[in-house]
């Protein structure tokens, strides 16, 4: 009987050795795709001296300002990726969604970008792999777009990173504002107040303030100074009440488009959807408070005129003290995403 226990055991040892040693197939494991366009052989410039006015003020060159690191489809097989900021950004993933799915997939991570570099390029799944994650690191397959592509409409794309300029990059999405510059003296006319043919360097400058202004209003110190202003409206008289003046803050944040120029004789024009500074906005605003002039025009895209402290400030109150305020603390503070040390063209500057 002893020695039928002892066999038994024996075989249910060996079954037990032979189980352990049977090994799994390994998983591979999924690995995002790095890419960089940050020189000449895999990038291009966009707003570099000598482009026509034509290209500079581009419908293809218009951009969300939530999304200045842009992607978008060209075709089923091919997108293009562009930085509208006047800096380098680093560290950042692109993120599809398609329709229909429910998480959107990391594309690619692009180790560096240079400031206003342009570049198109196929989608990562069309030559390389077709195995990607999703936003919770889920793996996703996509090689049943390998030979088809993605039809342009039904593709959308963001980005993320974690990166100090990325942080507060992604704080723009706040905002509605479609960015898009303009050449308003397209007619050659002299009497007005805009600049002849807006060239590549006041594109440039342009871009960086637009996204300084956009971080300012977003700040919820801006909003909060702003609400406990005291504002009168449009018969200069009448102070609005708090909701009036939430209303009008969240207009500011919904504008849809900015149209933007620069202006010459005066120092900013603005209504509807149009929005122009002078040079000399653009020269300062890296070193000084330019708020009076910018939130003046802002407020009157949002409908106030000049009898309104939402313009003109009366006895030291108004809109544009209150915003210039904050202004100054996040100048001071260096906490503007756009920073004069890191502006990629110093001669701009």
């Amino acid at each position: 009987m002893k020695n039928k226990i002892l066999i038994l055991l024996l075989i249910l040892l060996a079954g037990c050795k032979k189980n352990n040693n049977t090994s799994q197939p390994a998983v591979a494991e999924v690995v995002t795709t790095e890419l960089s366009f940050d020189n000449d052989s895999n990038s291009k410039l966009m707003f570099q001296d000598g482009e026509s006015t034509a290209l500079l003020t581009a419908e293809a060159r218009r951009y969300e300002i939530g999304k200045v690191l842009r992607v978008k489809a060209i075709d089923e097989t091919t997108i293009e990726v562009a930085n509208f900021a006047p800096v380098d950004i680093e560290n950042a993933t692109i993120l599809l969604r398609i329709e229909g799915s429910a998480k959107p997939v990391r594309l690619f991570k692009i180790k560096k970008i240079r400031a206003h570099a342009v570049q198109e390029i196929k989608y990562p799944f069309i030559n390389g792999t077709s195995q990607f994650l999703d936003i919770d690191h889920a793996p996703v397959d996509l090689s049943a777009y390998k030979t088809t592509g993605l039809v342009p409409g039904k593709v959308s794309f963001d980005f993320s990173g974690e990166t100090e300029l990325i942080v507060k990059l992604k704080k723009l999405a706040k905002l509605k504002w479609k960015v898009k510059y303009h050449d308003f003296d397209s007619n050659d006319n002299t009497e007005d107040n805009w600049k002849e043919n807006i060239d590549a360097k006041d594109v440039r400058r342009f871009s960086g303030f637009i996204i300084n202004l956009a971080y300012l209003l977003q700040a919820n110190e801006t909003r909060t100074s702003y609400v406990a202003e005291p504002i009168t409206g449009n018969d200069g008289v009448t102070f609005l009440s708090t909701a009036e003046k939430e209303t009008a803050f969240q207009k500011m944040i919904d504008i849809p488009q900015f149209n933007c120029g620069v202006v010459v004789n005066v120092s900013g024009l603005g209504g509807g959807y149009t929005f122009g500074v002078a040079n000399h906005i653009l020269n300062d605003y890296l070193n000084k408070d330019v708020c009076f002039i910018v939130v003046h025009e802002v407020s009157h895209m949002i409908g106030y005129n000049h009898d309104s402290t939402m313009t003109y400030p009366k006895n030291g109150k108004g809109a544009t003290e209150a915003c210039s305020r904050v202004y100054k603390q996040l100048l001071s503070a260096n906490e503007f995403p756009i920073k004069k040390a890191a502006y990629y063209k110093q001669s701009d500057l």
